[in-house]
Parts: C-alpha cells; sequence; structure tokens
C-alpha cells in the first residue's frame, strides 16, 4: 500500500541550506550535495545511524567543515535530505512492482480495488528480505523521538503520512462507495496503522510473526472496513 505515496510528500528544500548555496553553481551544488547526501546514507546503512557525524562525512569525502556546512549547516539537515532520499526510492521501488504486477497509478481504479492493493503491499511486505528497509525505519523513529523539539522532523513525518492517507483515499473512492458511517480519511489510517505496525515488529524481531498467518489476519481485518464480502468457506 505504501505504493500510494506520491513524491511530493519529499518536502522542498528540507535541508535548511544557506541560501548563497542554492544561489551557487546549480551542477556544482547538486553533485556536492548529492554526494553528501549519499555519503551519509552509506554510513547510517554500514554502520548505523548512532555513527553519522559531520566529522565522518567529511573524512569520506575528503571535505572542510566549512564546505560541509556551506550545503547543510546541521547534521539535522542531512538527516532530513537522507529521509527524503531513502523515501524517494522505496517508493519507487514499490510503484514499479506495482506496475508490473497491472495496477495503475493510485486513485485510477485500475488492477483492482483498495483491497487488492492493499493486499499487494501486504504480500510484498510480509515477502520481501528481513531489514531491508530497517535504515528507513531506525530515521522515522529517531525523527519520531525528537519531534516535540524539532518541528522540522514533525513536519517531515506529517507530510509523508498525509501523502500516503491521500492516496488510500482515492484508491478507497475510486473502489466505488463507501459503506458505513466511517469516513474515508478514518479507513485509510487503519491501513496506514496496520502496515505501519507490521512493519515496526518485522524490523525488530522478524522471527516473531508467522507470516502466512499474519496476512491472513491483516486480510480478515481489512474485508469489512473495506466493504469487502467474506471468503467462502
Amino acid at each position: 500500500m505504501g505504493m500510494a505515496i506520491r513524491k511530493s510528500a519529499l518536502l522542498a528544500n528540507p535541508a535548511g541550506r544557506p541560501a548563497d548555496a542554492e544561489s551557487a553553481d546549480s551542477a556544482v551544488a547538486r553533485r556536492r550535495r548529492d554526494e553528501i547526501v549519499a555519503a551519509a546514507t552509506d554510513i547510517i546503512a554500514t554502520e548505523g545511524i548512532h555513527r553519522l557525524s559531520l566529522g565522518r562525512i567529511e573524512s569520506r569525502l575528503g571535505m572542510s567543515r566549512g564546505q560541509l556546512t556551506y550545503y547543510f549547516r546541521t547534521k539535522e539537515s542531512i538527516l532530513l535530505a537522507v529521509f527524503d532520499r531513502m523515501l524517494q526510492r522505496m517508493i519507487e521501488e514499490m510503484m514499479a512492482d506495482a506496475a508490473r504486477s497491472g495496477f495503475g497509478p493510485p486513485g485510477s481504479g485500475r488492477g483492482g480495488s483498495v483491497f487488492d492493493r492493499a493486499k499487494f503491499g501486504l504480500e510484498r511486505m510480509l515477502n520481501r528480505p528481513d531489514g531491508e528497509k530497517a535504515e528507513l525505519f531506525s530515521l522515522v523513529h529517531t525523527f519520531q523521538a525528537q519531534i516535540r523539539h524539532r518541528p522540522d522532523f514533525r513536519a517531515k513525518l506529517a507530510a509523508a503520512n498525509a501523502d500516503w492517507r491521500s492516496h488510500i483515499v482515492a484508491d478507497i473512492e475510486a473502489s466505488g462507495p463507501s459503506p458505513g458511517p466511517i469516513p474515508s480519511a478514518a479507513k485509510a489510517s487503519v491501513v496506514m496503522a496496520l502496515f505501519q505496525g507490521l512493519g515496526d515488529q518485522l524490523a525488530v524481531d522478524p522471527a516473531a510473526l508467522d507470516r502466512a498467518a499474519m496476512l491472513q489476519a491483516c486480510l480478515e481485518v481489512l474485508r469489512p472496513l473495506l466493504g469487502i464480502p467474506p471468503e467462502s468457506a
């Protein structure tokens, strides 16, 4: 279901870069920012988010502190850019997998109902290698731990969630009239909660779940919520 997120969830200029960095030679500036984000992403993936520091990025790139902070003032601004990169890659992979499975764009109604999309997303999550997106989960939880003190972290997560929710709503409405009194946005939030909670559990303890049984349990939760009749005995 995460395939429903659009790239528009990625906020413009999240890194809080100095204005002069924006006005610098665009090709060179873009390349240098990409190098910084790539180095930070690699450190997180290979050593853990707790090992990320401006000094380690500088060492990897042979860059001075002044050069680094010209493009990103703080480690936190780099983390926001890393989040964008990781999320964008995840979205692109999900959307490509969905297209190969015959699903049209979110809200198009092509390829199946919102229930079909949810089933596809759950099967994909449960069948992919464990820990594949552990770095993104770690980053999300790092942001969550600091949202009381970092409005930019809160805004980043809120924007991503709002965009995902809006696409699930579009899929719900494309599937036909929504039965019952529960608004589409509330249903979308329940679908998101299933994916987010399941992802958290798998990240912490991949062996804790019977994956086939978990898939069936999630689908049984979603059937009445999304107006799908029970499977025949």
